[in-house]
Formats: C-alpha cells, sequence, structure tokens
C-alpha cells in the first residue's frame, strides 16, 4: 500500500452533563464535543509491513490499544463481507503529542484516524453501521472522530452524535502533569450520587445542547465562582477533583475563563478570552 500520513486533532468537552446510569452499570451523558484543530496533534502513519504492529509511546499493551481494538472490529465486518483483510499486513507509527488521562480522547482519536486512514486507502466503503461497530467495539469517544464533524451534541454513552453546527472556536488546552483515570472519575460520581448528588436536569440538558459553544463558555451566573462554574458544565470536575486532589490548587491558579474538559486532567479557554 502506499504510505499515508493524517493528523489527529484532540476533542474538547464544551459541558458534560450525566443524566441517568443504565442497568449495566455505564453512565448515559449529554456533551458537546468540539475538535480542536489547532497546535495540538498526534501525527498518525500508516504502511506496509510483515506483520501488523503498532509503534508509538503507548503505556498499555497492544491487545488494550484502542486502534488494536478498532483493527479487530474492523477484521470482524470484513470476515462477515467475505473479503480478504489487508489489515494484518500493516504497521501503524503514532507520533504521541496528546497527553493520556487528559480528558481530550487521544486514543479514540488514533483509532479513528487509523479507521478512517485504511477505509480511504483500500476503499472498503464503510458505513455508518460499520463505523458504529467499530466505536462500540473499541470506545464510545470513536464515534464522534468518525463523524468528521467539528461540532456535535453526544449522547447515550457517546454513541450517539448529532452534529451541530456553529463557527469553529480556536482554543487554548492547558494540561497539568496529573493523570485522571477515567474509570475512577466515574466511580467517584457514582459514589456521589449514593450521597445524594443529583443527575443534570432535562431542562438544563436541553438548554446547553441548543447554545453555540462560545456562548456557553462565557455564560457567567450571578455569584458564580470559578470553580462552581466549572462544576456546572462538567459533572465529572469535582470527582476529578476527589480523585487527584492536586487539581485543585491548579483549578484555583486558573483564571474563571478556564474550563474543564471530559473525565480531566486538562484545562481549556476560548483562545480570544
Amino acid at each position: 500500500m502506499q504510505y499515508i500520513e493524517l493528523l489527529c486533532y484532540p476533542k474538547l468537552n464544551i459541558f458534560l452533563k450525566i443524566t441517568q446510569r443504565r442497568f449495566d452499570g455505564f453512565h448515559l451523558l449529554s456533551s458537546r464535543f468540539v475538535l480542536a484543530q489547532g497546535a495540538l496533534f498526534d501525527t498518525l502513519s500508516i504502511e506496509s509491513s510483515e506483520r501488523f504492529q503498532i509503534e508509538g509511546a503507548f503505556s498499555c499493551a497492544m491487545e488494550e490499544n484502542t486502534i488494536f481494538k478498532a483493527k479487530c472490529a474492523l477484521q470482524e465486518i470484513l470476515s462477515a463481507r467475505g473479503e480478504s483483510s489487508p489489515l494484518d499486513s500493516l504497521k501503524v507509527c503514532v507520533q504521541k503529542a496528546i497527553p493520556t488521562g487528559a480528558g481530550l480522547g487521544g486514543g479514540s482519536a488514533n483509532a479513528a484516524g487509523f479507521v478512517l486512514g485504511v477505509n480511504k486507502a483500500f476503499a472498503l466503503n464503510l458505513t455508518k453501521a460499520d463505523f458504529a461497530y467499530i466505536a462500540q467495539k473499541s470506545g464510545a469517544d470513536v464515534a464522534f472522530f468518525l463523524s468528521n464533524f467539528t461540532s456535535a451534541n453526544i449522547s447515550g454513552i457517546g454513541e450517539v452524535v448529532k452534529e451541530f453546527k456553529e463557527p469553529q472556536n480556536a482554543f487554548e488546552i492547558f494540561t497539568p502533569k496529573v493523570f485522571c483515570a477515567t474509570p475512577k472519575v466515574y466511580k467517584n460520581f457514582a459514589l456521589r450520587i449514593e450521597k445524594g448528588a443529583q443527575y443534570a436536569e432535562n431542562s438544563e440538558v436541553t438548554r446547553l445542547e441548543s447554545m453555540q459553544s462560545a456562548e456557553i463558555l462565557k455564560e457567567q451566573k450571578e455569584g458564580e465562582s470559578k470553580n462552581a462554574k466549572r462544576a456546572r458544565l462538567n459533572d465529572l470536575f469535582l470527582s476529578a477533583l476527589a480523585i487527584a486532589p492536586e487539581l485543585e490548587n491548579i483549578a484555583n491558579e486558573l483564571g474563571e475563563e478556564w474550563v474543564f474538559s471530559g473525565s480531566g486532567s486538562s484545562f481549556f479557554r476560548l483562545k480570544d478570552s
């Protein structure tokens, strides 16, 4: 195959609201994802190889890598079609710049980049249903990156992606040297619910879903502190502080225009703030 190279940009959560918990333990959410097409990105390349390989600064075993999970799901699709798979003869190299445990979806962006790259290179003609299956098997955030949308309202466990048409904004991203493990953050959130915290109200979710991202970020409630605003926009913020207490000092030092992305640990703001 011809050598291909592409850029994988991070996502930011303009807001993230948890609406309920599913019977299987997964939390249902509503969120605005935007693609931050700025100076921070991973570079992913794909080329021919004698066997399937993933190279990059990954801290997990290959079987746990989101790219590998996406590759396995894609192989299942090709097998069900009765088509031979070219995937076992590829080397995927990722030059990582997007930090892990940062709430930026770097691993999901890499998996989607791999799928989109091989789909084009081998003319696989993958359908929306194929993309949905790959996202289900590899990671919920993958669905957004496969959509090619720059802004979208996300629901379910991340698999429901609806394009939100708005002007693209430029962002600054700050990621402290703090790793936030997503499962631990959600576990703490569940504990907070058990102790009396409330799930997001439907009226607030509907309101946020209808607003442009810049409008959401610039909105300031009367008498609202900067950490109160971060908690209002992101239901996981307080849980991230609970599992990584060092984040609180960082949050206090940042200006009020900085908000929290995903399960952390990244903060971001509009570039013109």
